[in-house]
């Protein structure tokens, strides 16, 4: 665990017309974090008017197994609500995580939080 200062709100949802953007200000998701962005999106993504879900991962640098495991379960709960699950603005290293675990072809990453709510 690192000693660094941590932003008081790690994870912010943001509704942009019919998409949900959900922005993780953290450069490594910690279990907690994990469950609270879960939980966070279930909640903001229960809404009927909600068809595209974005994850926007632009300040994570690292992402534990745990947390591949965790968008495999967002990606699943998004897709049984009929959603559109879009990682945004990863880094090449999460890209090659992601092509090495082949999520690549599980999960789909577009290069922006504006396409990826289009």
């Amino acid at each position: 665990m690192s000693d660094a200062p941590r932003a008081a709100t790690p994870i912010q949802i943001e509704r942009i017309g019919h998409a949900i953007v959900a922005r993780v200000q953290l450069k490594f998701l910690e279990d907690k974090d994990l469950k609270q962005l879960s939980q966070m999106i279930d909640q903001s993504a229960g809404d009927s008017g909600v068809s595209v879900v974005v994850l926007d991962l632009a300040r994570v640098m690292i992402l534990p197994s745990l947390a591949l495991g965790m968008l495999v379960q967002i990606s699943t709960k998004c897709k049984a609500r009929q959603q559109v699950f879009r990682l945004a603005a990863l880094s090449p290293q999460l890209r090659d995580i992601l092509r090495i675990t082949r999520l690549d072809r599980v999960l789909e990453v577009v290069d922006s939080v504006e396409n990826a709510v289009q």
